[in-house]
């Protein structure tokens, strides 16, 4: 018996005293082509429905943006006025570029000048194109008085004010991303509104709570 002991010892001290099993490590397995194919036409479904949302958010952006460059524009032809001691006028143009000075005002358009009311001086001009290409906008600028007649553009005076009779409005909407909200499509057309004392806002005209300080009322 002691000597089974010892020579248990004896092996044991020979192996460094642990007794290990061999490890066995799995070996990586990658995608298979069914699975790539099947993750591919997920991604895909995936793509299509959430392309009408990104589109249409595109779409909005670029409304969006034009209306505010214009109501920027306004109120630069409103601090000219004053600043000048003239009348300075913000006006739709086909052309709004020097070229266009003495050319007359149209009330739909993709684009519009600043310059004095006598189109002796051209200040300013912002034509709507995509990017940084020299194609048209889809973005269309519309004017009409309220009484919804045609309508070019405003003229301030150098005390703040508008020779207009009547209030007018600068409508903003998109040629190819659909309708207005406010006829059920997707687009949220946007106004900017200007009083005859000159103040200029830019307003939702689908929105008809008058609580609301987005309405155009």
């Amino acid at each position: 018996m002691p000597k089974r002991i010892a020579m248990a010892d004896s092996c044991r001290a020979r192996s460094g005293g642990i007794l290990q099993r061999p490890q066995t490590f799995g070996v990586g397995r990658g995608f298979s082509l069914v699975e790539a194919l099947i993750a591919v036409v997920i991604m895909g479904i995936l793509l299509a429905l959430a392309l009408p949302t990104v589109t249409s958010f595109m779409d909005n952006s670029r409304v969006r943006n034009a209306a505010e460059v214009f109501l920027t524009s306004v109120m630069t032809a409103k601090a000219e006025a004053a600043q000048r001691n003239a009348q300075v006028e913000v006006v739709l143009l086909a052309d709004p570029t020097a070229a266009g000075l003495a050319v007359d005002g149209i009330a739909v358009a993709k684009g519009w000048a600043i310059r004095t009311a006598d189109r002796a001086i051209f200040i300013d001009g912002m034509a709507l194109v995509e990017g940084a290409s020299t194609a048209a906008s889809p973005v269309t600028v519309t004017g009409t008085d309220q009484d919804g007649g045609a309508l070019s553009g405003v003229i301030f005076t150098a005390l703040g004010g508008t020779t207009l009779a009547k209030r007018a409005s600068f409508d903003f909407s998109h040629d190819t991303g659909g309708a207005c909200v406010a006829g059920g499509g997707p687009i949220r057309c946007l106004r900017i509104s200007v009083t005859t004392t000159g103040r200029a806002k830019l307003c939702d005209p689908s929105i008809a709570d008058l609580t609301d300080t987005r309405s155009c009322n």
